[in-house]
């Protein structure tokens, strides 16, 4: 499966004029995954990135997912500068109100997956259609 060489970073601009920030994105993994939730048996993507901006010493961290079908990129877990679980949930849950990433660090993850083969439709509102599922010991 493509595995990231080394963290991508990215910078995004969140907001307009006065209001406006710019985080700068950090993604360390994203792959495909399969696990179990209550949703039972589930395929999608996952990802770990992590945020940060001017004046924070320490990144916030998340893990995140899309699963295949789905238009958004879900907050798994959130971890704060201080480590402190904001949000803590396993890969795919979906039994409580859905928390996503803002629309401009989405489209680094989808042109990212898109771009290591990932996922072959992917896009802001755009379903997920996982590519071709690699071989693992479980998937031969």
């Amino acid at each position: 499966m493509p595995e990231i060489p080394a963290p991508v970073h990215h910078s995004v601009i969140l907001g307009e004029g006065a209001d406006a920030r710019i985080l700068r994105v950090t993604v360390s993994l994203i792959a495909q995954r399969e696990g179990h939730s209550a949703l039972g048996h589930v395929v999608g993507l996952y990802t770990k990135l992590e945020l940060s901006a001017d004046g924070m010493d320490t990144p916030v961290t998340y893990f995140l997912s899309r699963l295949q079908g789905e238009k958004k990129w879900v907050i798994d877990a959130k971890f704060g500068s201080d480590g402190y679980p904001h949000y803590a949930h396993g890969y795919g849950e979906r039994t409580s109100a859905t928390r996503t990433i803002a629309n401009p660090v989405a489209r680094v993850l989808d042109n990212l997956a898109l771009s290591l083969g990932l996922a072959e439709d992917i896009g802001e509102s755009v379903p997920l259609v996982i590519a071709a599922y690699w071989p693992t010991p479980r998937h031969p």
